[in-house]
């Protein structure tokens, strides 16, 4: 009898357990097929119907990469997103195709470090991608790459006229859908190929004159400090006419090798001042060059352009590795003895931008009052 209803009840036992292993199955089964027996559609990323550009007039200055960050507002859309660049026209209607024009660019495909030991090695770090002079980024960053120049790109002038402003509109699509920002706008600007600029007119490329058909030339000034006058025993400045005045030209000179940069300093007469009087310049750390060339009238290195190469901080970069990498930084600087034995230390640096390639000088002309180097 005992038996009996042990089986029956490991019987019943293992009946339970089918049933509710049946029950289980069926649960999966019903469960994964749902999606096909009711026909549900597939998740969808999200799209914002308030998505947009904070920015939409942009001002580039041709010859330069620009680059707009931070100017797209997703409104918590799902990313990945494309972006594609539509209908660029002119205000008038007319297509403005000049703005998808392909180029060859030079492009990273290695990390820039402000490290490298010879032009061959940064070289090594770039290569040529055909680019439209004008892209939008999977980020939604707008870019236009330096090879926009005046020649594929007309600049505007002094007055801007409604039909000649270039309008583009942005389509932006994920799964979720697709919208199309309308009626962003570029007005670029004539290139002005290094920086500080305000020597060069930006509607005409020619020197800059404080009238617009004439007048008294504008002029770069460097950033001196605890540099004496050579016939004043004062101590200098870049804009006085009675304590000196010092003018700094960026300008192009023959005779390089189409990656040359180059230092002169000049006197009143306008005669070359040997660059050892500067005792306390450091050569090696002037600028991220190679090959340094010294002679009694310059000195020139071999240098890969733009100037700086990246935004990246470096220590040719003003700030050193503490600032922000976007102009370089050059100083120059002596020492001489004083009135009662105290040394003294005259400093000259520049801030400055280099965006084409070529052979280029700086030049530093004591217009009115040599500096002094001798001791007392």
């Amino acid at each position: 009898m005992m038996m009996t209803e042990r089986f029956k009840l490991t019987s019943f036992m293992q009946n339970t357990l089918k049933n509710k292993a049946f029950i289980f199955l069926s649960t999966i089964i019903v469960l994964s097929g749902c999606k096909k027996v009711f026909d549900l559609p597939a998740e969808k990323d999200y799209m914002s119907t308030k998505l947009t550009y904070t920015t939409k007039n942009f001002t580039p200055i041709l010859g330069r990469t620009t680059l707009y960050r931070g100017i797209f507002s997703a409104d918590n859309s799902s990313f990945p997103m494309t972006f594609e660049l539509l209908s660029p026209r002119f205000g008038d209607g007319r297509p403005a195709l000049d703005l998808l024009k392909k180029q060859p660019t030079l492009v990273w495909i290695s990390e820039y470090t402000g490290k490298e030991t010879t032009l061959a090695e940064i070289e090594a770090k770039r290569k040529l991608e055909e680019h439209s002079i004008v892209e939008v980024r999977s980020s939604g960053e707008i870019i236009m790459w330096n090879t926009a120049t005046s020649a594929l790109l007309p600049p505007r002038d002094s007055i801007i006229y409604p039909q000649d402003i270039r309008y583009f509109d942005i389509k932006v699509t994920n799964s979720g859908g697709t919208t199309i920002i309308k009626d962003l706008s570029i007005i670029p600007s004539r290139e002005r190929p290094y920086s500080p600029d305000a020597d060069i007119n930006p509607f005409n490329g020619k020197p800059n004159t404080t009238r617009p058909f004439g007048g008294t030339l504008i002029r770069n000034f460097p950033t001196i400090s605890g540099m004496v006058g050579e016939t004043t025993n004062q101590l200098l400045t870049t804009n006085d006419a009675n304590r000196g005045i010092v003018h700094m030209y960026i300008r192009k000179f023959s005779g390089g090798n189409g990656n040359s940069l180059r230092f002169k300093f000049l006197n009143r007469d306008s005669v070359a001042i040997d660059p050892s009087k500067f005792n306390e310049t450091k050569w090696d750390q002037v600028v991220h060059g190679f090959n340094m060339q010294r002679t009694k009238e310059y000195v020139q290195y071999d240098v890969a352009y733009p100037i700086p190469l990246a935004a990246i901080p470096t220590r040719f970069t003003s700030g050193g590795i503490d600032g922000s990498g976007t102009e370089a930084r050059v100083e120059f600087a002596y020492s001489r003895k004083g009135f009662g034995g105290f040394r003294e230390v005259g400093i000259l640096s520049q801030n400055f931008r280099i965006f084409e390639k070529g052979d280029w000088e700086i030049v530093f002309h004591f217009k009115r009052v040599n500096p002094k180097f001798q001791d007392e």
